[in-house]
């Protein structure tokens, strides 16, 4: 799915770069739909170089991955959980997405998206939006299950120690939880913030970044981009 979005954002005619925020929820097209979800004020797509290596042992190849297909009899399944089909490399990139899932136009875009995909009754829509997080919920979308080739909580340990928000303004917020799981060939991963200290335009921008060994994260979101029926929403 996420290939089919990031293909057809760069199909879009920049006319329609704002039609969401200028048509009422829920008569937003297809093309206000995917520009929200892919890249908007609250989803940012980028590519990620992969460095396959120990930092304390050196390079390692995907011999190394538990479960990887080692020249014996074929392995049936990833590395992570049996999933999917075996394969006899490791991915040098993969295109994600850095997206505020919880904020309310991403919830009702991701509903749309799924009502019409699925051909459901449009009584299911407001089932489908649900009701928001207690928490800032910023999900990474699109990296390969082998990123968890030590497992799912591995990865939720390095973004607990490593992933933090500063905004503008000098204010920092560490993760309250994380959640990974596989989906498929890619891992979905949700990274939760407390907001006991509630952000406001007056932080002016927000910047996430993550140390995943394999790779560094570093993204920028401006809040005054992030306003929706008058208020901040993230």
């Amino acid at each position: 799915m996420l290939t089919r979005y990031l293909l057809a954002l760069t199909l879009l005619i920049p006319a329609f770069a704002a039609e969401w925020d200028q048509t009422a929820f829920p008569d937003w097209s297809d093309r206000a739909v995917l520009r929200l979800l892919t890249g908007s004020a609250w989803s940012k797509p980028r590519t990620v170089q992969f460095t396959w290596r120990k930092r304390e042992e050196g390079p390692f190849s995907y011999k190394n991955i538990p479960g990887a297909d080692h020249g014996g009899q074929p392995n049936i399944g990833s590395p992570v959980g049996g999933i999917g089909a075996r394969k006899s490399h490791l991915p040098d990139k993969a295109n994600i997405l850095l997206r505020w899932s919880n904020a309310l136009p991403v919830r009702q875009a991701k509903a749309l998206y799924q009502l019409r995909e699925d051909k459901l009754p449009p009584t299911k829509l407001n089932e489908l939006v649900g009701v928001p997080e207690p928490t800032y919920v910023l999900e990474l979308f699109g990296l390969p299950a082998e990123i968890a080739y030590q497992g799912t909580g591995t990865v939720e340990s390095l973004l607990m120690q490593s992933a933090k928000l500063r905004t503008k303004t000098g204010r920092s917020i560490k993760p309250s939880r994380v959640s990974v799981t596989t989906s498929g060939l890619q891992l979905r991963i949700f990274i939760h913030f407390t907001k006991q200290f509630a952000l406001t335009l007056a932080d002016k921008e927000l910047e996430f970044t993550a140390d995943l060994q394999l790779f560094q994260l570093k993204e920028t979101f401006q809040l005054s981009d992030m306003v929706y029926q008058g208020a901040l929403d993230l």
